[in-house]
């Protein structure tokens, strides 16, 4: 939560009184749940029954849906920059600016959506942000000029960032620990679905005449409003209440989400003691940066918090998914080829997002981003190559196969990896100051490359571009191969001890895993005679 330093005595003295009504309704539920805990105590506990309800399967599919917005902005926005350039008769300047209008609002939006969802809440704040959404679709239709769309896209964008800064923080609120990483990929997995959406819906519409681009613009309100409309049946956070002081609403929003099983009771055990904590050590904004700066260990989160977000964004995933049709047709492919081509690249996008609900939670986060980067830096060293041979149909097929390999390594690994990441490492007195900013790194990376995209390949060549993004990554890998931890199945306290000795406790640790798994290995190995 973002608040700022108090220095009216007054003012302290209500905020005191008003924590300790707090303490007091936690302190009294948490004496009922330590009652029901003592006797599970005396059972053998053999229930792995997660208490899931068709209510919380319902929230994860409505709340998540309007996580398509993103994945649907990227695609309608591509698609239809193919007619939209001609029929207004804008400059590739100002197109830069149009195609990461979204993103830049979603900065803004990203940092709204902490105080705002304190005030009102978590649902509320997704009701805002569909909402605005919506009313950003319905300017970037009907306009006329470069400046209105961008106008529309700037408010679009805010819908997105509230939205991209909202779900993440809901879902774990509610789902079981066990499955958080899996859970937490739904934002990431919609996401990929949107943009395969945006580019059957440009398919279909690319043939309507005149103004096919409004059409394919036009049908970005879908994934908004069924989320609109779904959002009215369904509870608000009970970790909101809590910090409400409403302690009975929201044990039952808690029935509405999790049934009475002894893992849902555990889970919601653990839900009041991490609030107890968080309310105990409650800090200014001053203080909360002294923390930042000054402690090795909070430090270590906020810096592997913070690369994890560029190097999401910083091997040209959105920047390159925002002109993939424009970067089609230069390969010397028709404008309509360009956009069916799209499809298949977007559908195989999005089924490389399944796995990784299963192996986040199995294998590891480390494991599974150190497995992506090589994988998805040969995927673009293999389409900028082919950009070199004279053949358009071999040229273009290169292409499409360089970008599978792309998005297969993109979608298991580093995708999903910096959102569940960035909500897992932070402690609970700097976390919202934490998801801020991975979500500000991040899609602020995801407008900053988009924006200088054509820049780059003007000043570099299109294949010099894709080179620039291996290269940068190879630095992120090398980074996340010494310090990044594995967070896997670990409790909050766990993750904090990890971070305990700053950034050399981590590159310590993790060198040193490594030499005893290398150790390990080579003495499991059958000696040679």
């Amino acid at each position: 939560m973002i608040i700022n330093p108090v220095e009216s005595e007054a003012v302290k003295e209500k905020i005191e009184e008003a924590n300790q009504e707090q303490f007091e309704n936690i302190s009294s539920l948490k004496d009922d749940l330590e009652t029901a805990d003592a006797k599970n105590q005396t059972e053998q506990v053999t229930d792995q029954d997660e208490g899931v309800t068709r209510t919380l399967q319902f929230f994860l599919f409505i709340a998540c849906w309007g996580s398509t917005m993103m994945g649907m902005d990227l695609g309608l926005t591509g698609g239809a920059s193919l007619y939209v350039i001609p029929d207004l008769h804008i400059s590739s300047d100002h197109w830069s600016w149009i195609s990461s209008g979204a993103t830049w609002g979603s900065v803004l939006g990203s940092a709204l959506a902490t105080p705002i969802s304190f005030v009102v809440g978590r649902r509320t704040v997704l009701l805002i942000s569909s909402v605005t959404y919506i009313i950003g679709v319905v300017i970037a239709t009907s306009t006329k000029t470069w400046g209105q769309l961008l106008a529309g896209r700037l408010i679009m964008g805010v819908g997105i960032g509230t939205e991209a800064m909202t779900i993440p923080i809901y879902i774990s609120e509610v789902v079981p620990r066990s499955h958080r990483g899996g859970h937490l990929n739904i934002f990431n997995s919609l996401q990929a679905l949107g943009t395969f959406l945006a580019w059957v819906v440009t398919a279909i519409f690319i043939n309507v005449h005149p103004g096919s681009w409004r059409y394919i613009l036009g049908s970005g309100f879908i994934g908004p409003a069924v989320q609109l409309v779904g959002l009215f049946f369904l509870p608000e956070s009970p970790r909101y209440l809590m910090l409400k002081g409403k302690p009975e609403e929201a044990r039952k929003c808690w029935r509405r989400f999790r049934r009475e099983t002894l893992v849902s009771e555990q889970d919601y055990r653990d839900m009041c003691q991490r609030l107890q904590v968080e309310l105990a050590n409650r800090i200014s904004f001053t203080q909360a940066m002294k923390e930042i700066t000054t402690n090795p260990r909070i430090r270590a989160t906020f810096i592997v918090g913070g690369v994890l977000s560029l190097s999401q964004q910083w091997n040209g995933a959105t920047s390159v998914g925002y002109y993939m049709a424009i970067l089609l047709s230069s390969l010397g492919l028709t404008d309509k080829t360009s956009d069916y081509v799209q499809m298949p690249i977007g559908f195989w996008s999005f089924c490389w997002t399944l796995p990784a609900y299963y192996w986040l939670d199995k294998y590891g986060r480390r494991k599974m981003l150190l497995i992506s980067f090589p994988i998805f830096m040969i995927g673009e060293l293999i389409a900028g190559s082919c950009i070199y041979v004279d053949n358009v149909h071999h040229r273009a097929a290169g292409f499409l196969i360089g970008m599978l390999i792309f998005y297969f390594g993109f979608q298991m690994g580093i995708s999903p990896v910096a959102w569940v990441l960035n909500g897992e490492i932070y402690e609970l007195h700097v976390r919202n100051y934490g998801m801020a900013w991975g979500a500000f790194l991040l899609l602020g990376s995801a407008a900053s490359s988009t924006t200088s995209f054509s820049r780059q390949v003007s000043s570099l060549t299109l294949q010099g571009t894709f080179y620039f993004y291996v290269g940068v990554s190879l630095l992120f890998l090398i980074f996340h191969f010494i310090f990044l931890p594995e967070t896997k199945g670990l409790l909050l306290e766990d993750v904090r001890e990890l971070f305990n000795d700053g950034m050399v406790g981590l590159a310590r640790r993790n060198l040193n895993n490594i030499r005893n798994s290398i150790s390990l290995r080579f003495s499991a190995s059958p000696k040679r005679k």
